[in-house]
């Protein structure tokens, strides 16, 4: 799914806050109202500590500031797994439109698979690829041990929100838990360069896409940039103030295709605004991607497809459609 241009002219301000103290319909009922719209909602009151968020964003800050001679070191066009860091300009969201790759870098980091596991050796699963701590001088901030705590965390989160989800469709709470024994929960943490984005130009912080898979949590450092895109229109999605230590959900392609198209997976972007750039003010934020089983195969549900005719979407598994995606977005992917 690509999308490009329009004028921003509208609010996302009716986007929905799923409070996770509410009772477990009203949640249910939530989500389903904001999936069913437009696939994005706010979720506060989740229990990630705030101390955890603050120790991923430390690390991912010292990280991303080394420099790129050392950030090299762990390539993830180097990991079989495409596992570790994303050089500026190398991932490019919407290849139909931009001039130039993704003006962000980043840092795929999954479940740990070892040599013992029954996973090893299937594709994008094995072990992390981790920067030297010492050797460049990461010791302070940390980097493993942080980032793989919010990532137990955000699996833990992701997990206890999946009965809502089979709620909000109508099916068994726990219809989903034999699909995601073995999730894909890939950690992206990313930092925005200080270019300013021509959208016109086709230059962006992140192109316009929808997201690949089934549930995106997204946490931001509180700086504006992304953006939905409604009514042909791309409209803001603000964060909400700090003290709600909320994050920034939505659901993606694979959810869409899952539900025959009643939860709506929408395109969004990332646009670094002219009082943002060239002044040291970077964003950063941190994507976690929660994706069931690599065998798990994925149809339109019946009931979706009766209450959204036809059925719009041919059987696949995860692995087939996530390696497809991939390929289209990543220009090193193929050489691994």
């Amino acid at each position: 799914r690509r999308t490009s241009g329009g004028a921003m002219t509208e609010s996302s301000d009716d986007i929905p806050i799923v409070d996770l103290s509410s009772d477990p319909a009203s949640v249910a009922s939530v989500i389903r109202d904001a999936c069913v719209r437009h696939g994005f909602f706010y979720l506060t009151n989740h229990g990630v500590p705030r101390s955890l968020i603050d120790g991923m964003h430390d690390a991912s800050r010292a990280f991303f500031a080394l420099p790129e001679s050392a950030k090299r070191t762990v390539l993830a066009s180097n990991d079989a797994n495409n596992r570790g860091w994303t050089p500026l300009g190398e991932e490019t969201l919407d290849p139909a439109t931009q001039t130039r790759g993704d003006t962000k870098e980043g840092y795929y980091i999954g479940r740990e698979i070892g040599p013992s596991s029954d996973e090893y050796g299937k594709p994008l699963r094995g072990p992390n690829q981790w920067p030297d701590e010492a050797k460049l001088g990461l010791t302070e901030s940390g980097f493993r041990e942080p980032m793989m705590r919010y990532h137990a965390a955000l699996t833990k989160l992701c997990d206890s929100l999946m009965p809502s989800f089979a709620e909000a469709l109508g099916l068994h709470k726990d219809f989903f838990e034999d699909k995601f024994k073995f999730p894909t929960a890939t950690l992206r943490p990313l930092r925005y360069s200080e270019h300013k984005s021509a959208p016109e130009e086709g230059v962006l912080g992140a192109g316009a896409h929808s997201d690949y898979g089934v549930l995106t949590v997204l946490w931001t450092d509180g700086r504006n940039g992304l953006e939905i895109r409604r009514n042909e229109l791309w409209c803001p999605v603000k964060p909400l103030p700090d003290e709600k230590n909320a994050f920034i959900c939505n659901v993606g392609d694979l959810c869409e295709r899952w539900t025959n198209g009643v939860f709506k997976s929408t395109v969004h972007r990332v646009v670094t605004r002219a009082d943002l750039a060239g002044r040291g003010n970077r964003r950063h934020s941190c994507a976690f991607f929660w994706e069931p089983d690599f065998d798990t195969r994925v149809e339109p549900l019946p009931a979706c497809v009766a209450e959204n005719p036809p059925r719009r979407y041919e059987p696949t598994t995860y692995g087939e459609y996530i390696l497809a995606k991939y390929r289209a977005t990543h220009a090193d992917f193929e050489k691994r």
